[in-house]
């Protein structure tokens, strides 16, 4: 068993497959290397992983099986644009499909090879930057599996 933190490159993997709409679908380095709102390339979507919080438990016998549970929360950041309009309508318009289709990739899924994993579920969704053609939203996602030794 392992104590590595969650892959993230399984949702991406999730992502590439399930939603082929996406020009591209990278990680946190890529997400950092843009810059402005008109460097999305789009729709695209980038997923990051927020936080972990293992949860604690009590110490067993020295030497004997160490298990902990650690939900996971990880950002999925979509990026959609539309010049039909310079009021962000069409942009709208196009996110509400997009990113249909990528809660739809990843509500209920479990995360493959991890040991304890649960089933994703969305926590939350809101706009991060916006211009006039392009609009970028996070959904926040929560899952688990679980780190250490088993003997």
């Amino acid at each position: 068993m392992s104590s590595a933190p969650f892959d993230h490159n399984l949702v991406i993997a999730r992502l590439k497959d399930q939603v082929p709409e996406l020009q591209s679908v990278g990680g946190a380095a890529d997400l950092a290397a843009i810059t402005a709102v008109r460097e999305f390339r789009t729709p695209s979507a980038y997923v990051i992983l927020a936080v972990e919080t293992p949860i604690s438990r009590q110490s067993g016998a020295p030497g004997a099986a160490t298990r902990q549970m650690v939900p996971v929360n990880f950002g999925v950041v979509v990026a959609v644009r539309n010049y039909r309009d310079n009021k962000g309508q069409g942009a709208a318009d196009d996110l509400r499909s997009v990113l249909g289709k990528v809660r739809d990739a990843l509500i209920g899924w479990v995360p493959p090879g991890l040991s304890g994993a649960r089933d994703c579920q969305l926590v939350q969704g809101k706009v991060i930057d916006y211009d006039t053609n392009t609009l970028v939203w996070t959904d926040l996602y929560q899952t688990q599996h679980s780190i250490g030794r088993t003997s």
